[in-house]
């Protein structure tokens, strides 16, 4: 049985769906009609489908033989970008954009489905096919696991993949152990007292104690964290002021954060605020202060990594499947691995000829449709192999 020719058979169904979903991108938990499609081919292929939220969806295809179950895991919601590719299929839904590759990740999986329902006579066991909203958000995983998405019947291991614009294709990364960062997302309200602008002694400078604040807290990458275990502390934007001759009594940051460490995951709220406060009382200034635990540092079960790792060797062979460098980026898989193992893997699709070299997140962004094959084979061997 070969996998990746089976795969390379139906590359032209799983390029148009994922174009059609290209071309109707939706944003997190508004995925309704990326979720009608998914149910529709998944009975299609009749596999047994469960919405388990308001978007999103979770096949179960039960093998012929009884068995372990593995789940494969899909995001499908796409970003608040405004396109500028100028693709035949590019985004129809003005400022929505599939930026990130989730398009890809549910064509994928769909393919992963069509050629599995096809061998369920053959299969050992189960496969629940996960497609998630909100990865954007980092919040849909957890509201899929709180929706059952890994139990009845229970799930022994989850695999999951990312395309990844810096990876060549025909590359795909996989490394045991801690891979993406943790991310957690913080509120910062500075209340000064406003005045008259040509009187600022008057009132508390919100702006002033802000920037303050701002520079203080990088202090906190460079002298508070051991240096030997990174963290990025990002201030993403920053809110105050009513008008221009007017001295503002309010300004409000937004950051997120990130590390791999969970004792300094859980330091790090503590020495912002540590910042803010003192900066704050030093600036007459009064804060309120928000801190939301979002992601867990993204780590891979070392044995089911392995297993994964020898799956792909066999698919593309073992120069091909590389090792990755830690990424402080996050990734809401690792709300499945704190209650299962499992592991994620990176899917090149980085090709300088097509044109196909910007970032993820980038109005630009594009891949390149050859690798998907290697995805939708890599669920497939993957799977399979769990299973045996």
């Amino acid at each position: 049985m070969n996998i990746m020719k089976k795969s390379e058979s139906i590359q032209d169904y799983v390029v148009g769906i994922r174009r059609d979903f290209h071309q109707h991108p939706e944003e997190s938990f508004k995925e309704f009609r990326t979720t009608q499609v998914i149910v529709e081919e998944l009975e299609k292929m009749g596999i047994e489908v469960h919405r388990i939220s308001e978007t999103g969806a979770v096949g179960i295809l039960k093998g012929a033989y009884p068995g372990k179950v593995v789940a494969l895991r899909a995001d499908i919601d796409a970003l608040s970008v405004t396109e500028d590719t100028g693709l035949p299929f590019a985004s129809e839904n003005k400022g929505v954009m599939h930026a990130c590759g989730h398009d890809a990740h549910a064509a994928m999986l769909l393919g992963a489905a069509k050629l599995l329902s096809g061998m369920r006579d053959e299969i050992k066991g189960t496969i629940k096919f996960i497609f998630q909203p909100a990865e954007e958000t980092a919040t849909g995983a957890k509201k899929m696991v709180e929706c059952g998405a890994l139990k009845n019947p229970d799930v022994d291991f989850i695999f999951g993949m990312h395309i990844w614009s810096d990876t060549p294709m025909g590359k795909v990364m996989l490394q045991e152990g801690p891979l993406m960062a943790s991310g957690d997302m913080w509120e910062l309200d500075i209340k000064g007292k406003s005045s008259h602008g040509s009187a600022p002694w008057q009132g508390a400078d919100a702006i002033v104690c802000a920037a303050a604040v701002i520079g203080g807290i990088q202090t906190v990458v460079s002298r508070k964290n051991d240096v030997r275990s990174p963290i990025v502390i990002n201030i993403g934007t920053i809110h105050g002021g009513e008008r221009y001759n007017v001295t503002p009594g309010s300004a409000k940051l937004e950051g997120m954060n990130r590390a791999f460490s969970p004792e300094i995951r859980r330091n790090l709220p503590v020495w912002i605020e540590e910042v803010a406060k003192n900066t704050c009382a030093a600036y007459g200034c009064g804060y309120d202060f928000n801190y939301n635990f979002v992601c867990a540092v993204t780590t891979n079960d070392e044995k089911s990594t392995k297993l994964a790792k020898a799956s792909l060797a066999k698919l593309i062979g073992e120069e091909n499947v590389i090792p990755s460098e830690k990424i402080m980026g996050s990734e809401d898989f690792s709300e499945y691995m704190e209650h299962i193992p499992g592991t994620i893997m990176f899917l090149g699709t980085r090709n300088e000829a097509k044109d196909c070299c910007y970032s993820h997140h980038s109005n630009h962004f594009k891949i390149d449709e050859d690798a998907l094959p290697t995805g939708v084979a890599a669920y497939v061997q993957v799977a399979l192999d769990y299973l045996v």
